[in-house]
């Protein structure tokens, strides 16, 4: 009888369990930049989930999936994005453009950080 009010749970609608680890950047945790970009890898099938700036290996963090979700729940308009694409956008709230990723698009992130962190 009281079952009926029991709350119902959403079906977790990513490919990977809400425990798995992704990759993000502290700025983000920490509340400091809003989540723009989102990557979808090809090659292991990871989620990224970062922002539009320029951030170092120092920032980069692993935490479950669930706890993205729980920092920016508009996440889960990107759920569904395939393997090698990438889902961006310049603002919360703004439509997520969906975009295949380039092939050497992982190679041109990290000479890009390690580029990065030569400067300083």
């Amino acid at each position: 009888m009281f079952g009926i009010f029991k709350k119902k749970e959403v079906e977790w609608p990513f490919d990977q369990p809400k425990n798995c680890a992704v990759f993000t950047i502290r700025q983000i945790i920490e509340g400091e930049c809003p989540i723009q970009v989102v990557y979808h890898d090809l090659e292991d099938d990871g989620w990224q989930f970062v922002s539009n700036i320029e951030y170092t290996m120092e920032d980069a963090k692993l935490v479950g999936f669930e706890e993205i979700t729980k920092i920016d729940p508009t996440v889960f308009e990107v759920a569904k994005i395939e393997p090698g694409y990438h889902a961006w956008r310049n603002k919360v709230g703004d439509k997520w453009t969906i975009t295949k990723t380039p092939n050497n698009w992982g190679q041109i992130r990290v000479m890009s950080s390690k580029a990065s962190q030569i400067e300083k």
